[in-house]
């Protein structure tokens, strides 16, 4: 009697410990980013978004969460393939290796893109392959993956590819829209087939469901913040005009998927995936802690043609809120959102249409920087009698040169630095000029802006001359609006956590987004990812 009651005692303690450290960790972790949410707009539209106790997106984190409203990124190319690569390994470009969405290879005298990989094949799609093999350093769902010997389920999804594989990591499971058929698709660097229960989704025809269909305001027009004095500054994308409404074709094919990119169905179809995910790979449903990345498109892609304080860009958030509701309630339903640590941040801010701030009374400039260094080139090239290209690749922030005609020619590299550098600075567009080799060595400026430089400079991908442009600058004439810069409108972004016994509190001290991945990782009591630079969020890692 008194075994039995004894190996009953030893049974009834190791449930209770199990029990108890479940709930020291969350089941799963879900990292949600934004593209191109500035950290002042959800608070601009605060007011406007769901707040029923069982019916919140973004006030679930406005209000129910731990929000960091001071998070700055501390390098200065913010962009989507940096900003996704920095959420994701805790680390600044210097570290991680990802300069820019593109860059230009020397050594293969071609351009660079970010998630590419010819040595892979698409599953499912029509477009170009991607994995995550550019990336240099680990990330917090790598450093998951080693810690449960791979018994983390990790899976991420996005619109774009970049948003989706960076976020993945390498051990990850990723899937991105092929905008050629409207399906979500992966790599031969993650499945040798598609799965199943993914061409199920594809095939499911969900993705058909808004051919003919409008894009309306979802909301009075009353309750809008946003002017509509900013429509002459637009530029919308083919088939869509300067407001409301805007149609989607009235047949699915190409130019309808490429078309419903541009519109809120899009962030629902994402969202309808990656519960598609939840629920057919039991994520959350066992004693392993799991992880989904989720990386909303539409608002860059807004921001972009029509401008951050567009109704567009307005409404597309407010549609958003919705999605992100649904969202959470299904993960409540699947999971339970006591169980489920929620981050939400963005790879980028954006700054406002350079011509829209002027007519404000605001600085606003728009310029061709490339057009104008390349007919300088030209002139230099014949006064010097070169013969042979002396640029190689453009693609600012950076500019290569042709090391082989410089040699070629007799010329001395750190005099044509000197020289392209004072033509660059000469432009009213330009703020700043920095040289690669001022750079390597170390030689650089050391005020803010110089830092962020220093931290977005890799040696083997950076180019001979990287450019800063003046504030309220735009180096092209390629979009509405951008980001890009080190200023502030474009590295300021919200850094929030909710659910898993985190409490409502606002903090304002100085924080980054780089702070995320090792919070999670100290959260889990596992490897920080390798080259990490963050640090850690106490109010977070340190819960109860």
């Amino acid at each position: 009697m008194k075994i039995l009651f004894a190996k009953t005692l030893l049974t009834l303690c190791a449930l209770l410990v199990s029990t108890a450290a479940l709930a020291d960790k969350p089941k799963l972790v879900v990292q949600i980013t934004v593209d191109q949410l500035r950290g002042d707009l959800l608070f601009r539209y605060q007011d406007n978004f769901l707040n029923s106790n069982n019916n919140k997106g973004f006030n679930r984190f406005l209000r129910d969460g731990t929000i960091f409203t001071n998070a700055h990124y501390r390098h200065a190319a913010t962009l989507t393939a940096v900003g996704h690569a920095t959420l994701a390994t805790g680390a600044i470009p210097s570290q991680h290796g990802l300069i820019g969405n593109n860059w230009y290879d020397v050594a293969g005298e071609t351009e660079m893109y970010c998630v590419a990989d010819k040595d892979t094949k698409i599953l499912q799609g029509e477009g170009k392959s991607a994995s995550p093999k550019n990336l240099m350093a680990s990330t917090f769902s790598d450093e998951l993956h080693f810690a449960t010997n791979g018994k983390a389920k990790i899976y991420s999804v996005s619109v774009k590819d970049r948003g989706a594989v960076l976020t993945g990591g390498q051990f990850g499971k990723s899937f991105w829209m092929d905008k050629n058929s409207g399906n979500f698709v992966t790599s031969s660097w993650y499945y040798d087939a598609m799965p199943d229960w993914a061409k199920a989704f594809n095939e499911g025809g969900l993705k058909d469901s808004w051919v003919g269909a409008q894009w309306t305001l979802s909301k009075p027009e009353s309750v809008y913040i946003n002017s509509t004095e900013n429509r002459i500054y637009q530029i919308p994308p083919r088939g869509f005009s300067r407001g409301f409404p805007h149609g989607l074709p009235e047949e699915a094919n190409k130019n309808y998927y490429k078309a419903l990119n541009m519109t809120p169905f899009a962030d629902e179809l994402t969202a309808e995936f990656a519960k598609h995910i939840t629920a057919q790979n039991a994520l959350g449903k066992d004693e392993v802690t799991d992880f989904l990345a989720i990386s909303f498109s539409l608002n860059d892609y807004i921001g972009h043609n029509y401008g951050p304080f567009s109704r567009e860009a307005e409404d597309g958030l407010y549609q958003l809120d919705a999605v992100l509701a649904d969202l959470f309630n299904f993960l409540d339903e699947q999971v339970g959102l006591e169980h489920v640590l929620l981050t939400l941040s963005a790879d980028h801010g954006v700054d406002a249409i350079p011509e829209y701030k002027k007519s404000l009374g605001f600085a606003g400039l728009r310029g061709d920087v490339s057009s104008k260094l390349k007919q300088f080139v030209k002139g230099y090239a014949e006064e010097k009698d070169i013969d042979g290209e002396l640029l190689s690749f453009i693609r600012l922030p950076n500019i290569y040169l042709n090391h082989s005609t410089i040699k070629s020619a007799d010329l001395d590299l750190e005099d044509v630095l000197e020289d392209f550098a004072e033509e660059l600075a000469s432009y009213e567009e330009i703020g700043a000029v920095y040289t690669s080799e001022d750079l390597a060595a170390g030689t650089a400026k050391t005020d803010p802006v110089s830092q962020q430089i220093s931290n977005n400079f890799v040696a083997e991908r950076s180019g001979d001359l990287i450019v800063v442009q003046k504030t309220s600058t735009m180096l092209g004439n390629y979009s509405a609006a951008t980001h890009g810069s080190p200023y502030k409108y474009d590295t300021h972004v919200p850094v929030y956590f909710t659910g898993w016994k985190v409490k409502p509190q606002r903090l304002t001290r100085l924080v980054s987004p780089e702070d995320i991945a090792v919070t999670l990782s100290a959260t889990l009591n596992i490897g920080y990812p390798d080259k990490s630079t963050g640090s850690v969020l106490a109010e977070i890692a340190e819960l109860p």
